[in-house]
């Protein structure tokens, strides 16, 4: 499975397995399911019955239910995180290639461009597009600057940077950790987490916490390893007051 990396402000690698082939086809056959039953669903129960084909014709095939279709991709992504029903049923989501959620302007470019990439060329620009390149694109991925990942590869970021606080009486030492995002607090539970204690490991976390220490302005002797941990503690009791 190809992984994408992508590091925080903090130079901590973040991994991203890119959706494989076979759940991007399956997500698009349960789209392309729903968007026709919506049609039929439309046209037999709306449309129809209402006898709006008799008043306003060709316009109404177009109003009620070519462009409602045409843009299901486009609401979904855009109000459902960067997801199709497809995509989360499957469990992938479209993604800014640097690891960020994608802007409206890029869900529009890949959207724009699914006509030539699933319609025009009958899926073939895609699916030529996806195998050639580096993180399986189609085309209007590459102009958007987008990935699609697999969610379900990784651990729910969630589940990844959550740390049980048992002590109520708990006083956290740097509040400033607030100012770091979920992205770094993973990043960091995933250096804690690196099996075995080698050279680079340490000196790798010497760096990372002398960077989050200059950023936040934070002041302490405590040694890398425990001031990350410490972090990774603050932040999970803060985030549950």
């Amino acid at each position: 499975m190809s992984v994408i990396t992508v590091s925080t402000p903090f130079n901590i690698d973040l991994e991203f397995h890119i959706a494989p082939f076979h759940k991007r086809l399956l997500a698009w056959m349960i789209d392309i399911a729903l968007i026709y039953a919506y049609m039929i669903l439309m046209e037999r129960y709306i449309v129809s019955p209402q006898g709006l084909y008799d008043s306003l014709g060709p316009v109404v095939a177009i109003l009620f239910i070519a462009i409602p279709a045409y843009c299901y991709h486009l609401l979904c992504e855009v109000f459902l995180n960067g997801q199709s029903l497809g995509k989360k049923v499957l469990g992938i989501k479209v993604m800014d290639i640097s690891g960020k959620q994608p802007t409206l302007s890029q869900y529009l470019i890949r959207w724009s461009f699914r006509l030539f990439d699933m319609m025009i060329t009958l899926g073939a620009g895609a699916v030529l597009s996806a195998a050639l390149t580096k993180h399986s694109q189609r085309i209007g991925d590459i102009l958007a600057g987008t990935v699609v990942i697999d969610q379900r590869a990784k651990t729910n970021l969630y589940d990844t940077i959550y740390l049980e606080i048992e002590d109520h009486t708990y006083q956290p030492m740097f509040t400033e950790v607030m100012r770091l995002s979920d992205r770094d607090i993973n990043g960091i539970r995933n250096l804690l987490d690196t099996p075995g204690s080698s050279r680079d490991t340490e000196l790798y976390m010497t760096q990372v916490g002398e960077r989050i220490r200059q950023v936040l302005k934070i002041d302490t002797e405590l040694e890398p390893r425990k001031f990350l941990e410490q972090l990774l503690r603050d932040y999970n009791f803060l985030t549950r007051k």
